[in-house]
């Protein structure tokens, strides 16, 4: 019986390439409050990952430099195959100006605060069942 599945480690550029071809990720933090991971929708900016949110948001809190990951996947339930991708790096990463196809936040309301994540490692993964 011949076997088709596989997973595969992607390096670092494949990660970056997948990763820019995504609008919506996960952020995690150790913050004030325990353990935060909270969806945002993402642009790039360089090599540097930019989301907004809103004053007072437990997002906000990444304004200052904070170790953090951010996680973006690809699954297709249908063919059993996909890729995740984590980054490790730092909050607070100064961004001059957003991307011009920086999606719109999904949540309501204003989010004037802009968050840039300085990448300091790259993990990702693609899988293919048998």
């Amino acid at each position: 019986m011949a076997q088709y599945g596989h997973l595969t480690r992607l390096d670092e550029a494949e990660c970056r390439l997948l990763l820019a071809t995504r609008r919506f990720g996960r952020v995690g933090w150790n913050s004030a409050a325990g353990v935060q991971i909270l969806p945002v929708s993402y642009g790039m900016v360089g090599d540097t990952i930019v989301f907004r949110t809103m004053n007072g948001s437990p997002l906000a809190e990444l304004v200052r430099p904070l170790e953090v990951s951010f996680q973006v996947d690809d699954l297709d339930d249908e063919t059993s195959t996909g890729w995740s991708i984590l980054v490790h790096g730092t909050s607070g990463a100064a961004v001059a100006t957003l991307p011009a196809d920086m999606p719109d936040p999904w949540a309501p309301g204003d989010r004037p605060l802009v968050i840039g994540i300085a990448a300091d490692h790259y993990a990702g993964r693609s899988i293919a069942a048998d």
